[in-house]
């Protein structure tokens, strides 16, 4: 790569670019909270950047700004702050459009899928996860690892269990660990051979087969990096879900100790400790259980 000019517009998009990256690991390390203020801060100078700039550098630019959008966006989700989600997710998307970068409108797409599962919609997170991979052949393995997973998820949310699993097994040869090479932080390396089978989990939750569902995320659990706090709390929310729903409010309540304080603290995710109240509704019927009570004791304690 060409180092950029001092003092120049390209070298401001080239330190703006190494930002983004340090502040994706900010949001595994520190959670979402800590890294939404830098992403904010950088997002409105990017804003004010972007008229001043000679024609040669709106691309590369505006490519960074969509970017800054969609972490924006993902930051946002994790906080539960859903409106300030799409928001952002669309501004991607509208950034992403100006230059026709496939890679940009794939992944504003795939975050769009994600909205709309969370949301309720599975039918429209099926169409949104479908327009992310009409730009498949373009992309990176690991990003087109990433993409198919939220499409399973949506395809198992709307009964299509069979078409899930298949997808998931495709989806295994494009995951981050069989492609090395790709930086940490760039789209989709997070997207592990251990991060699919976690979805694989949560995916036989939703088809009922909960042994099955407790079984490989038993498996999948001890492959997950420590630094993706957020990843492995999650995957201990939905093994949790699957004990609840297999009538195991012990191992439930056990399981789902786990990701609060620390970890869920470390994670900062509201969503996920929103998940975890859920969890306490469900099995609070059995406190007579030793593991369930100190389970909502601590609950209570971390609200």
């Amino acid at each position: 790569m060409v180092a950029p000019r001092p003092g120049g517009g390209d070298e401001t998009i080239y330190l703006l670019r190494e930002q983004w990256r340090l502040l994706v690991q900010n949001d595994k390390m520190f959670g979402p909270e800590y890294a939404l203020m830098g992403v904010t801060r950088q997002l409105s100078a990017i804003e004010d950047l972007l008229p001043q700039l000679p024609r040669p550098l709106r691309s590369p630019a505006v490519r960074v700004a969509a970017q800054y959008a969609e972490s924006a966006a993902w930051l946002h989700q994790c906080l539960d702050e859903h409106a300030a989600g799409r928001r952002w997710t669309q501004q991607a998307l509208d950034w992403a459009g100006q230059i026709n970068d496939p890679i940009m409108t794939a992944w504003a797409a795939y975050r769009s899928s994600q909205q709309r599962l969370t949301s309720g919609h599975p039918a429209q997170a099926v169409d949104e996860s479908e327009a992310a991979l009409r730009h498949d052949g373009m992309l990176p393995g690991p990003m087109r690892a990433a993409l198919r997973v939220p499409h399973a998820h949506a395809l198992a949310t709307t009964g299509r269990h069979r078409a899930a699993m298949r997808l998931l097994d495709d989806t295994h040869r494009f995951a981050a660990d069989r492609s090395p090479g790709h930086a940490d932080g760039e789209h989709g390396t997070y997207c592990t051979s251990g991060y699919i089978e976690v979805h694989r989990g949560t995916c036989l939750r939703l088809a009922h087969r909960q042994d099955e569902a407790i079984t490989v995320l038993e498996q999948a659990l001890p492959t997950i990096p420590p630094r993706h706090g957020q990843d492995f709390t999650s995957a201990l929310v939905s093994k949790a879900a699957a004990h609840a729903a297999a009538h195991q409010p012990d191992q439930a309540a056990t399981t789902a100790h786990q990701a609060l304080p620390p970890i869920a603290r470390q994670a900062g995710s509201r969503r996920i400790l929103r998940q975890l109240a859920h969890l306490g509704t469900t099995i609070k019927g059995h406190q007579h259980l030793p593991e369930v009570r100190d389970y909502l004791d601590d609950l209570t304690a971390s609200d």
